[in-house]
């Protein structure tokens, strides 16, 4: 091998350094990119946990507002049976003299 061959290899090997390296940097950036990337996931995935939650939360808060209403025209109507029912019976034992 003379001297000329050897540049030759030494430049081959060189350029081929340089390729792997640039080669290696871009895969570390991507990795960097990846990492990055599964942790933005795994916070959205937390988030949507929390929403959820809340959803639920706001679900059954809605549920017991819109039943309110119902509940009070079951109580006043329940009054109102009550005291219909105590005039009728004042009625009656009015009528006999009681």
């Amino acid at each position: 091998m003379d001297s000329e061959e050897i540049a030759r290899e030494h430049q081959l090997i060189f350029d081929l350094a340089k390729s792997n390296k640039r080669r290696i940097d871009n895969l570390e950036e991507e990795q960097k990119e990846l990492r990055s990337l599964t942790q933005a996931v795994g916070q959205m995935v937390v988030e949507q946990k929390n929403m959820r939650d809340d959803l639920a939360e706001m679900k059954g808060d809605l549920k017991q507002i819109k039943e309110k209403p119902g509940k009070r025209w079951d109580s006043m109507a329940e009054k109102v049976l009550n005291l219909i029912t105590a005039a009728v019976v004042a009625w009656m034992l009015a009528q006999i003299g009681l």
